[in-house]
């Protein structure tokens, strides 16, 4: 049975939404680390959108890696935001989200 099966494509209304996107365990993990100080920052569901239509294109060629996806995670932040950031914190944000597509 496909977890999928009862899944309406067309009632969507973001990427994140997609199943296989898994957008709010992305969310969940992104708010657990809480790599961004400044609250007015934050903006985590736009990322975890942001996160959710880079991998879907990706998905779509059948070509995820665990490269792939810590490049995804960086791209959720601008350049002074991944530069300013507790590096502890992103390289632990990328651990959680690459186990969380990659290991079953």
């Amino acid at each position: 049975m496909s977890p999928y099966r009862d899944f309406d494509l067309s009632a969507i209304e973001s990427c994140s939404e997609i199943p296989a996107c898994r957008g709010p365990e992305v969310l969940a993990i992104l708010v657990e680390v809480d790599p961004i100080g400044d609250e007015e920052e934050k903006r985590y569901q736009e990322r975890v959108e942001k996160f959710s239509c880079n991998y879907i294109w990706r998905k779509l060629t059948n070509d995820i890696t665990s490269e792939f996806i810590e490049a995804v995670v960086e791209r959720m932040f601008n350049a002074e935001e991944a530069t300013d950031m507790n590096a502890a914190k992103l390289q632990r944000l990328k651990h959680q989200i690459v186990s969380l597509f990659l290991t079953r």
